[in-house]
C-alpha cells in the first residue's frame, strides 16, 4: 500500500468529481438552455471557482507527491496544456462575465453561458486525452525517467481505446447529467446512454491493457448504474441520488476505485509510481499540507453545495425591470 499515492488519487477524484459535474451542466446547457437554465446555473454559478481551486490544490500535493515525475509530465504535455489553459481562460471570463452581464444585445446571458460551456468541455477534452495518456501510455514515448520524452497526438488518436475512452466518458457524462440537476424529464435518456458509456469505457480499458479489466471494475460499473435505475425507479428514489451532495461522493468513489488503473505503473508500465513517491520530510509535509488544505476545502466545498441546493425565497422582493 503506498499511503501517499492514496490520499493523492483521493484529492484527484473528488476533483475531478467536481469538473465532471461542470461538464455535465455544460451539455445540459447547450443542448436545453431553456429547460434547465435555472437548475444548472444554480450550481454551477456558486461552484466554478471551487473547481479550479480544488485543481490548483491537486497539482500542488501532486507536486509534493511525485517530486521527480511532475516536470516532466507537464513538459510532455506541454502543449496539450497549454491549449487547456487558454480555453480554461476562456471559461473563466465567460461565465464571470455572464454573472455580472445587465445589457442585453448581442452579447447576453445566454450567449456567454453557452460560450462558457464550450470553452468547458473543450477544457474538458484535454484533461480526458491527458488522462488516456498518463494511464496508458498511448502516444507517450518514454526512453527513461532522465531524458527527454515526447508525446505524439497522432499516436495517442490510432492508438486502441483512446477515442474510446473519450467517447465512453462523455456518453456516461450525458446519460447521468439528469440525474444530477434532477431533470425527471429526461430520465428517459439516463439508462440508455449511461449503459453505452460504460460499456465503451470497460472495453477502452481492456483494449489498452487486459489488466486493467478485473472484478473491481464492477465497483464503478454497479455504482453508475445503481445510481441511473434509482433515479428512473421512483421520485422517491430518484430524490436520493439527485441529492448534489450524495451524488459527488459516489461519483468519488466512483473514480477512487478506478485507481489500479494507475497503480503501481502508469505511462503504460513504464513508470513505477512507488519508484517516483516521495519519501522522508518530503512525505510528512505532504500529509500536513494535504491535512491543512483538505479541511479548509471541505469547507469551502460543504458551504458552497449549501448555497447552490438552498430553496428558492419566493418571497423575497423582486427589483422592477430596468426601462
Amino acid at each position: 500500500m503506498n499511503l501517499i499515492f492514496e490520499t493523492n488519487f483521493a484529492i484527484f477524484a473528488i476533483f475531478i468529481s467536481l469538473f465532471v459535474t461542470e461538464m455535465m451542466g455544460a451539455v445540459v446547457i447547450l443542448l436545453f438552455w431553456k429547460q434547465a437554465k435555472s437548475a444548472v446555473l444554480d450550481y454551477i454559478i456558486p461552484i466554478w471557482e471551487v473547481t479550479g481551486t480544488f485543481g490548483a490544490f491537486w497539482v500542488v500535493t501532486a507536486d509534493f507527491a511525485y517530486p521527480k515525475l511532475l516536470i516532466p509530465v507537464a513538459e510532455l504535455f506541454a502543449p496539450l496544456a497549454i491549449i487547456g489553459l487558454i480555453i480554461l481562460v476562456a471559461r473563466n471570463a465567460s461565465i464571470s462575465f455572464a454573472e455580472f452581464i445587465i445589457k442585453r444585445g448581442w452579447l447576453d446571458e445566454e450567449k456567454l453561458y453557452k460560450a462558457y460551456a464550450v470553452s468547458t468541455i473543450g477544457v474538458g477534452l484535454a484533461v480526458l486525452v491527458a488522462i488516456s495518456a498518463i494511464f496508458s501510455g498511448a502516444g507517450v514515448t518514454v526512453p527513461s525517467i532522465t531524458s527527454s520524452w515526447s508525446f505524439s497526438p497522432v499516436a495517442w488518436v490510432t492508438s486502441a481505446g483512446s477515442l474510446v475512452f473519450v467517447v465512453g466518458t462523455l456518453l456516461i457524462g450525458v446519460g447521468t447529467a439528469p440525474i444530477f440537476f434532477s431533470l425527471k424529464a429526461m430520465k428517459r435518456y439516463v439508462l440508455p446512454l449511461t449503459a453505452a458509456g460504460i460499456a465503451l469505457s470497460v472495453l477502452s480499458y481492456y483494449l489498452c491493457s487486459s489488466s486493467y479489466v478485473s472484478a473491481m471494475t464492477l465497483v464503478p460499473v454497479v455504482l453508475t448504474l445503481l445510481a441511473g435505475i434509482l433515479f428512473v425507479f421512483s421520485d422517491r428514489t430518484a430524490e436520493i441520488v439527485s441529492n448534489k451532495v450524495v451524488f459527488i461522493i459516489i461519483l468519488s468513489l466512483i473514480i477512487f476505485s478506478l485507481q489500479p488503473v494507475a497503480y503501481p505503473n502508469i505511462l503504460g508500465g513504464a513508470v513505477s509510481i512507488d519508484n517516483v513517491t516521495t519519501s522522508g520530510t518530503m512525505a510528512s509535509a505532504f500529509l500536513l499540507i494535504t491535512m491543512i488544505g483538505g479541511v479548509m476545502l471541505a469547507i469551502m466545498i460543504g458551504f458552497l453545495l449549501a448555497v447552490a441546493m438552498r430553496p428558492k425565497d419566493s418571497s423575497a422582493p423582486k427589483l422592477a425591470p430596468t426601462p
